[in-house]
């Protein structure tokens, strides 16, 4: 039916004197504005329910409805019922059951909106007053409740104000509708249209992107979710903005890279971009990122994702150095460090794989761990753990080839023994029996024998106060690493072991051409507890180890500094004594009164005429310098770590020359009676109950002092030809791979050459 029949029925009723208000019903915009303008003439009156509004705010239908009963007048009236629905459909049906009853003087054409099915109808006494007009509906667009604050999505259009609510509910535009207006989805909880709200920058973002709403909002604060927000300004989705701020949502594991110098807004973005799209190559940040609360939980979880990580996994190292690699990134959390430190003995005897050396409170940690389960493990395979743990102290524990099975051994299980922070008897008995025996007498050269040799043009000693040869296998592997040659000697140090009787080399430097340095923090840390290093005050641990290597790796980088840089032709690292650690670990005066005080904790005394040999004591002159871990009486105990006495430790002393490395030579290995294959194979060597294993080594530069290390024992090899050496393996009987390493010195030139060991006729034989 068109307009015109429904023009009839207004017509009609506009013709009487009612004194009751007409409902018209429309169901679209074009009707209703086709039908007001047509009765929108002469002296009527057109009345909207924004007209009652203030501005943001809902109509005032009292004072409406005031005006309709107190004017006689013909008005037209629109945009009620969209306000209505908002309040839910008891409230419209109210309010059209009272439109209909209420006296007027006038007569009031009342538009409605899509709302017969709430009009009494089929009320003979009311259904006459109502007009339906049929027409084409369109469904309701989805309205967008927005935050004046809140910044719509790019090129969207909005009604401001909630005033405003009935042109953008009639105009029959469907899809998102932004309304920006105070008021919240809250303030509607009965509406009739679909409502959704965005009262704050989050749910802004979730407009824009709905991939926001994978994110909880707890993850950022208003002020976080508000920065996010001005990102989007220019951006269409959190993928271009992740792409602008980190260079690729596809890379961000590289991001962390810059994570420390990140503000706190920016390391939030960086958080939020990693719970969005992970960090597909770097397991410690996608798995930390994944299980994250917040930006701050995140350095949490990256100090506690490997802790659920079985240390069996195959993968498991890699994740270990996933998550060292981060915490180097990120920088040490103050609070969490301490908590995960705390946290990790949980883990009992394999908490030692879920510790680092990059902190000292993790260091710490590790030499709380070595002291109460070091003497569970079997040592190779702790300090095995100890390479991938803690690679200067895994460095420091590698033996040195002194050459000598006594040394070799003794500062083998004396390093150890500092690391786990223990005397055991049986070290304590062969400490007492050397104090007898004093065998080092027949290995050790003393220091003036080398020193005289030594060739001092335009070189520099670094004088190194109380560096013991414990430390060789540290220095070595620094060297390694720099690119120095070291040639070591090691000597013997004067009795007793203190400075002013060892420090006649200072003077023979005089004519180097360059000053001596002297280094005097090892002996501060030792002697003097600098750093607050000090066993009775605050740590019985050896917790100073950590600081002696740090000492020792300056002073090694100081050196090649100013070797590449030409500014000498060597330099040479010379000590004055060594120290002990286990003489203070024992903490015991011994049983002989002297005539004189005990000097340097204890461990020396000068003679007296009284004075009656010392059982376990070395005659040093006018001194007694004891050989075991007693102290003599009357002297006050170490800080650190001792010196003074005659234990190996304290009277073993190296000299180090040094020298700039040039290019690492070509090793090669072949059996001794063939020249070396072309085709990259391992050599077969061959072996018979008369024919012991034995290879030849080329070198392709002149080198001196050539050994070859297999399964942790080291062969001298000999000279056979222009840059041909020969070394004898008699211990290696058994068919299978060996990788051997060859020294030049004491310098690595070659590590892990693999070689077979065959027995001779077995080829043959498997032929048959």
């Amino acid at each position: 039916m068109g307009l015109d029949a429904y023009i009839k029925k207004i017509d009609k009723y506009l013709a009487k004197a009612e004194g009751l208000p007409l409902i018209v019903d429309v169901q679209n915009e074009r009707d209703q504005k086709d039908l007001i303008l047509h009765y929108h003439v002469g002296s009527t009156l057109l009345l909207s329910a924004s007209d009652y509004c203030a501005r943001d705010k809902m109509p005032r239908l009292e004072e409406l409805l005031q005006d309709l009963t107190s004017k006689d007048a013909t008005m037209i009236v629109s945009g009620v019922t969209s306000f209505l629905k908002l309040q839910g459909k008891e409230e419209l049906r109210q309010f059209l059951r009272q439109l209909l009853v209420t006296w007027i003087p006038g007569h009031v054409i009342f538009f409605t909106f899509q709302c017969k099915e709430y009009l009494p109808i089929t009320d003979s006494r009311l259904g006459r007053r109502i007009v339906v007009v049929d027409g084409e509906s369109k469904e309701a667009a989805d309205f967008v409740l927005v935050a004046p604050e809140i910044p719509l999505p790019g090129g969207s259009e909005a009604v401001m104000g909630i005033h405003n609510f009935p042109r953008a509910a009639e105009e029959g535009v469907s899809g998102k509708i932004y309304v920006v207006t105070e008021k919240t989805k809250t303030a509607f909880p009965e509406s009739m249209y679909s409502l959704s709200g965005v009262e704050n920058a989050y749910q802004a973002l979730a407009a824009k992107d709905p991939v926001t709403t994978t994110l909880p909002q707890s993850l950022g604060t208003d002020t976080q979710w508000n920065s996010a927000l001005k990102l989007f300004e220019n951006k269409a989705s959190w993928a271009d903005v992740v792409d602008g701020e980190f260079g690729s949502r596809s890379m961000l594991e590289y991001g962390i890279s810059n994570y420390q110098a990140f503000s706190e807004d920016r390391r939030w973005l960086y958080f939020i971009a990693l719970k969005l799209y992970g960090a597909e190559r770097n397991w410690c940040l996608a798995t930390a990122a994944k299980r994250a609360c917040d930006k701050d939980d995140l350095i949490l979880q990256v100090y506690r994702c490997l802790l659920d990580k079985p240390v069996k996994d195959k993968d498991f190292w890699d994740c270990y150095a996933s998550r060292k690699a981060v915490l180097r990134e990120m920088g040490s959390s103050g609070a969490e460090l301490t908590s995960y430190c705390k946290v990790v003995f949980s883990k009992g005897i394999d908490a030692i794989y879920y510790l680092t050396d990059s902190t000292q409170k993790e260091q710490e940690a590790i030499f709380a761990y070595l002291d109460q389960y070091g003497e569970m493990w079997e040592r190779n395979k702790l300090i095995a753990i100890m390479e991938k743990v803690y690679p200067a102290l895994y460095q420091y524990l590698s033996p040195y080839r002194f050459g000598s099975d006594l040394l070799d051994q003794y500062f083998q299980d004396y390093k150890y023994q500092k690391v786990i922070n223990k005397v055991l008897p049986w070290f304590e008995a062969k400490v007492g029996e050397q104090a007898q025996k004093r065998e080092y007498n027949y290995v050790l050269q003393p220091r003036s024998a080398v020193l005289e040799k030594l060739d001092r043009k335009n070189s520099q000693l670094y004088f190194m106060d109380a560096m013991g040869v414990e430390y060789l296998g540290f220095i070595l592997a620094t060297c390694k690493e720099l690119g120095l040659n070291a040639k070591v000697s090691v000597c013997a140090a004067n009795l007793p072991s203190i400075t002013s009787r060892n420090k006649e080399f200072v003077e023979l430097f005089s004519d180097s051409g360059h000053p001596v340095v002297s280094v005097k923090e090892l002996d501060d840390i030792k002697h003097h507890g600098k750093y607050d290093y000090d066993f009775y005050k605050n740590s019985k641990l050896p917790i100073h180890l950590s600081k002696e290597l740090e000492v020792i790796r300056s002073v090694l980088t100081k050196i090649r500094g100013d070797l590449t840089e030409e500014k000498i032709q060597r330099a040479f690292m010379i000590s004055d004594h060594g120290s002990s650690r286990l003489a203070v670990l024992h903490d015991t005066e011994n049983l002989w009164e002297m005539g004189e005080r005990g000097l340097h904790s204890g461990r020396c005394c000068p003679k007296t005429d009284v004075d009656e040999k010392p059982e376990l004591a070395a005659d040093a002159g006018d001194f007694w310098a004891l050989a075991n871990y007693d102290r003599f009486k009357g002297s006050r105990k170490a800080n650190v770590e001792v010196h003074g006495g005659a234990t190996l430790e304290e009277l073993c002393v190296p000299v180090i020359e040094l020298t700039c490395r040039g290019e690492r030579p070509e090793v090669i290995l072949m059996p001794v009676d063939k020249t070396a294959s072309g085709n990259g194979h391992a050599p077969e060597i061959q072996v018979s109950f008369r024919k012991k294993a034995a290879v030849k080594i080329f070198v392709s530069a002149n080198v001196q002092d050539v050994g070859i290390l297999v399964n942790g024992t080291c062969y001298p090899a000999t000279e056979c030809g222009s840059n041909f050496y020969q070394a004898e393996m008699p211990e290696l009987k058994k068919q299978g791979t060996y990788y051997a390493d060859v020294y030049a010195g004491d310098n690595l030139i070659a590590e892990k050459l693999p070689f077979t060991v065959k027995k001779e006729g077995q080829q043959e034989k498997d032929l048959l």
